[in-house]
């Protein structure tokens, strides 16, 4: 090991290329070794382009990417590890915009929202280009660097066709096993983990450009079945409280033991399945939200007998899913009834 003093300017800025050089590999092989795209992807699925894109992400990918960063901790002290590595996330949220459509003769040398809009898009000649997180120096080397001149098509080559959070988070792995059961050999099994996500029998490791789709802007996004405005304005309120309820766990989570903790995030991840569900239109909709409800009401009548006696925000928050659970329980026995009059 070297140790290098954390005071020393040369040292930062070793630190910041260091950081930004061993993104951009984590970044490649995110598009370029399938088993690691089946994580990144979650990413790339968004058919828009904002703040809001950066923040959807990968449950998985940070149990692959630390390897990448290992050698830094040969050399570099894990403070200014830390700092650069949090800048550059920092950096990187706020390129995901289309406002800035240019940041001038900074565009050689720095990642810009321009390069990363085309590191989004699934047209052609944008696939596979522009890793870089902070510096866009890396793609210029290895000619991986596209610039953005046609208007940019985003999202996945195949979109996604559910609000599903958890089927975004795990579709290409689903893909990617079936592929694997369906393909014969093993050096073929092999190749359908670490190969590119476009590979198959008698293909380059990284597919063939041919076999992506042709598009160009604008193209139709995935909308999903049309809601009354009823249904919308309900998930947009419980979304809300589901807000509130995280809060409240990042606060007490200290205070709690494991097993409510874990309880309560997978109660989290399952409502908002049940909200995408409900977005999906989906057969089972209408039964896993009353079933949410209810949970709800009993795991807070059983927390504290006396709610729903008094005008605090719990009580309140308590009688709405009362409400809830009612309109759910009604919907879903008239949905029963008008199945089990079809079936007679």
């Amino acid at each position: 090991m070297i140790q290098l003093p954390w005071n020393n300017p040369w040292t930062w800025i070793l630190g910041m290329v260091g950081v930004d050089f061993c993104y951009y590999w984590v970044h490649r092989w995110g598009h370029e070794v399938n088993i690691i795209w089946a994580a990144h992807q979650t990413h790339h699925s968004s058919e828009d382009y904002n703040l809001t894109t950066a923040l959807r992400q990968s449950c998985l990918l940070k149990y692959i990417s630390w390897m990448f960063y290992l050698p830094m901790a040969l050399c570099v002290p894990p403070s200014i590890f830390l700092v650069h590595n949090q800048f550059s996330l920092l950096y990187q949220f706020w390129i995901h915009t289309e406002t800035i459509k240019s940041i001038g003769p900074l565009e050689w040398i720095l990642n810009s929202p321009g390069h990363h809009r085309a590191h989004h898009g699934r047209n052609r000649q944008y696939i596979d280009k522009n890793f870089g997180g902070t510096l866009i120096i890396f793609d210029r080397l290895f000619g991986t660097f596209e610039a953005e001149k046609e208007e940019v098509v985003y999202g996945l080559v195949h979109p996604l066709d559910s609000w599903g959070p958890i089927h975004s988070q795990i579709c290409h792995l689903q893909y990617m096993m079936k592929t694997f059961i369906d393909t014969s050999g093993i050096g073929n099994k092999l190749s359908v983990i670490f190969k590119g996500p476009g590979w198959s029998p008698g293909k380059p490791r990284l597919g063939l450009i041919e076999d992506i789709p042709m598009v160009s802007a604008p193209m139709p996004k995935f909308e999903g079945p049309m809601l009354p405005t009823w249904m919308n304005v309900y998930i947009w309120v419980h979304f809300g409280l589901l807000i509130v309820g995280y809060d409240v766990l990042a606060h007490r989570d200290q205070s709690m033991n494991a097993f409510s903790v874990v309880c309560y995030i997978l109660y989290i991840i399952y409502c908002l399945e049940v909200f995408g569900a409900l977005f999906d239109a989906r057969m089972m909709a209408s039964y896993m939200e009353l079933f949410r409800c209810l949970c709800f009401i009993i795991v807070c009548k059983a927390g504290s007998p006396t709610i729903g006696m008094s005008l605090t925000f719990t009580s309140l928050v308590y009688w709405i899913y009362i409400g809830s659970a009612i309109l759910w329980g009604y919907l879903t026995f008239n949905q029963y009834t008008t199945k089990f009059k079809k079936a007679l």
